[in-house]
């Protein structure tokens, strides 16, 4: 079994957690166009599966909400339903029909009396309280039909989906259990998925049924009772639905259905509260294309954006779960099992729960809000360049150049004149191939080109004209025209899609300056590059550095001058082992004193200045990555490459931007395009989490760790003195004065804060 990886933060403050008490915001990307992004988190075991006299493993019959979010109710094939805390992975009670009995449908919690609910041999009701010991002093009422599942939503009494396509409300069937059900579908239908949705505080029953090859959607309503009924018809002939889900939203059912053929198909329906004569057609159109044929599967539907799918990954013998962003049609997160499983998904809250092995599993998910940029992730830079599906710059029609012409000529006196505007502009001609040029005359050409600003296809102009530089460059090494290239990025038109081989010819060359004004200009910059960038800058000699044109006042105004722009001397010895007299060691409130007077020496005092542990010029290069957009899941990995030596030096460097910050008054570092403290903690801890095992085993690390440690620990005291004080600060803010005072007097009124 792999070993936990340690959660963010909790190496420096001893505990799961972040790295601050409050969590703190991460700072908006620079992309308008945005969506929320998904994260699969590192799974636990919640429980394990039995297994049978046969040595088969415990099939589990369903996951369920129990009422409270860190709770669910766990039906499985052995006859048992058990409600587990899903925090501590411990069982908070189990109930189990008799031998000879089995279960025939998930237990569900009944949110209008708070009591769980559960089918057993088809026919047989059972309700009982979290209280009650066994199942067979529990409520018992035995049906006239078979069920096929019990849904509930909150604020709704649960409704009962008998097998023959009836739904009745619980109480409706207590009133009389052997009341007679009417069958709603025809000779032959068979009911193969069930679910319960929410229409403007109304339950809505959807299920779909197969006959021989054929489905059918069953759409019922209550408010008032209507039946639809619609034909599914596939996208690929001859598949066969694996598993469903759907979203309901603006009186329009979106059923999403996994097929075999490997294809995620939607079909919108809407809800209408009249009957249909007869069955309508719908066609389900594909959304998303994850492999070939599969055997097996399961779809689960997250929010608007975003669906969870486990289906066979490419050995066949292990399961795969992916996230995929509906919207932009890309991969969000991905988890690999060992593996595989019995192709079964549940949500409940922010968790996904799949059946492993001999163990049921939960995943953790997120979904937040990020850029475009962001949600491409990986596949952006295995993307070719946008621009190759557009023919080549005409640089005749740019330049006003006479396509027959073939030597350069000499610049005309004419003058072209504007009759609005009263002024004129010479016109240069230069030569046909920008193959062929020399350099000196590439930067006298681009800025020709730049006069076209208003032109509506001036992006695209900038894009080809950037690719033909650096087609050009990667042939000719010693065609390098630095100034031109960096006129074209401060167009800020450029992106690393419309111009992929121009960060990577940046690193080669080693141009450090036109590495920062990509940084800083283009919002797609993918993850494996970015951390390219910050070996660059963090590897490259000062006196390179010394030598490119870069703009330090952005840093002048946290970082002095005069600092050193070596890595200071490291004076700081490493703590012994703590003593111990007698077999004890100092009690806690001695050890509690200690750790304060650590906390206040490791701040910086008054008069006493932080020396940067790099340059000015560094220090810049190196902030233009750490706040550029990044992936969190993408960038990990890349951020292993680097050196123990480089992160030593980078968490230096991340120590003094924090006390620098927590120092101001405003929580942030002065000047502009400086990194926000979001940014700089969010960096510390990607690199703690992703050279855990390397830190540790760094002798001089440890003294670094110490100090971040106990800047953790003073932030989780500040924040403890602010919660005392929580409640007398609200009262201070809505004070409780009399209505009416008499005149003359006056009320004293003394709060106490403890």
């Amino acid at each position: 079994m792999s070993r936990a990886i340690p959660t963010r933060g909790a190496f420096l403050s001893g505990q799961q957690g972040s790295l601050f008490a409050t969590p703190l915001p991460r700072s908006a990307h620079a992309n308008d166009v945005s969506d929320k992004m998904a994260a699969l988190r590192e799974h636990f075991t919640l429980c394990g599966l039995l297994t049978a006299a046969e040595h088969r493993t415990t099939e589990i019959l369903g996951v369920e909400a129990a009422g409270e979010p860190d709770r669910v109710l766990v039906t499985d094939s052995v006859q048992a339903v058990t409600l587990y805390k899903v925090s501590d992975q411990k069982p908070l009670g189990s109930w189990a029909v008799k031998q000879g009995q089995s279960i025939t449908c998930p237990a569900v919690w009944n949110y209008q009396c708070g009591e769980f609910v559960v089918v057993h041999d088809d026919k047989v009701l059972r309700i009982w309280r979290e209280d009650d010991v066994n199942l067979d002093t529990a409520f018992k009422a035995t049906l006239s039909a078979d069920v096929c599942r019990i849904h509930t939503l909150p604020g709704a009494d649960p409704l009962v989906l008998f097998r023959g396509g009836a739904v009745h409300s619980i109480d409706s069937l207590l009133a009389a259990p052997q009341q007679e059900i009417e069958s709603v579908l025809p000779v032959g239908e068979r009911i193969v998925w069930s679910e319960i949705f929410a229409d403007e505080g109304q339950p809505l029953v959807v299920y779909i049924t197969e006959q021989l090859s054929d489905y059918f959607v069953y759409i019922h309503q209550f408010s008032p009772v209507c039946v639809c009924k619609y034909l599914l018809k596939p996208n690929t002939e001859g598949s066969t639905i694996l598993d469903c889900s759907g979203s309901m939203k603006s009186k329009i059912f979106t059923l999403l259905t996994l097929y075999s053929c490997g294809q995620v198909c939607q079909a919108p329906f809407p809800v209408s509260s009249i009957n249909q004569e007869s069955e309508r057609v719908v066609s389900a159109s594909p959304l998303l294309q994850l492999s070939g044929p599969i055997e097996g599967g399961a779809l689960k539907f997250l929010d608007e954006s975003h669906v969870a799918v486990l289906v066979p990954s490419a050995a066949k013998q292990k399961d795969c779960l992916s996230v995929w962003n509906t919207t932009f049609q890309t991969l969000a997160a991905v988890s690999e099992f060992s593996q595989k499983t019995s192709a079964q998904l549940w949500c409940c809250g922010s968790r996904l729960y799949v059946p492993h092995g001999k163990a049921l599993l939960a995943v953790p998910y997120s979904c937040e809000v990020s850029c475009l940029a962001s949600v491409l992730g990986k596949s952006r830079n295995l993307q070719p360049s946008v621009l190759e599906k557009i023919p080549l710059v005409n640089w005749d029609t740019l330049v006003g150049k006479d396509p027959e012409a073939k030597q350069p000529r000499k610049q005309s006196k004419e003058r072209k004149t504007n009759g609005n505007a009263g002024n004129s502009t010479e016109c240069t001609v230069y030569p046909l191939d920008v193959q062929n040029i020399p350099q000196s005359q590439t930067e006298a050409l681009v800025q020709r080109l730049l006069l076209g600003k208003g032109d509506t296809d001036f992006q695209v102009t900038v894009g080809k004209i950037t690719q033909s530089l650096v087609r050009r460059c990667m042939a000719d090494p010693k065609f390098y025209p630095q100034s031109s290239l960096v006129q074209l990025v401060q167009t800020n038109t450029l992106s690393y899609s419309l111009c992929p081989e121009l960060l990577p010819l940046c690193l080669g060359k080693r141009d450090v300056r036109l590495l920062q004004l990509c940084l800083h200009s283009f919002p797609d910059v993918p993850e494996a590059i970015l951390c390219s960038c910050l070996k660059a800058f963090l590897s490259v000699s000062e006196q390179w550095m010394n030598a490119a044109q870069i703009d330090s006042h952005s840093a002048a105004a946290y970082i002095d001058v005069g600092d050193q722009t070596k890595e200071p001397k490291r004076t700081e010895q490493p703590e012994g082992p703590r003593v111990v007299q007698n077999g004890f060691s100092p009690n806690a409130q001695q050890q509690e004193e200690s750790s304060d007077e650590l906390i206040e020496e490791s701040l910086p005092q008054t008069g006493q200045r932080a020396t940067c542990p790099m340059s000015i010029r560094r220090a810049v290069l190196v902030n233009s990555v750490l706040m550029s957009p990044y992936s969190e899941s993408f960038l990990l990995p890349h951020l292993k490459d680097l050196s123990g030596e480089q992160v030593m030096f980078l968490l230096r460097y991340l120590q003094y931007l924090h006390l620098k910050c927590i120092g101001n008054v405003t929580g942030n570092l002065p000047g502009k395009h400086v990194p926000t403290v979001s940014q700089v903690v969010d960096w510390m801890s990607l690199l703690l989490d992703a050279h855990f095992a390397t830190v540790v085993m760094l002798s001089d690390a440890k003294a670094l760790l110490n100090k971040i440690q106990k800047i953790v620990k003073s932030q989780l005291k500040f924040y403890s003195e602010l919660n005392k004080i929580e409640g007398c600060l609200a009262e201070l803010k809505e004070p409780k004065c009399p209505s009416v005072s008499p005149p003359g007097r006056y009320s004293i009124e003394v709060l106490q804060l403890y």
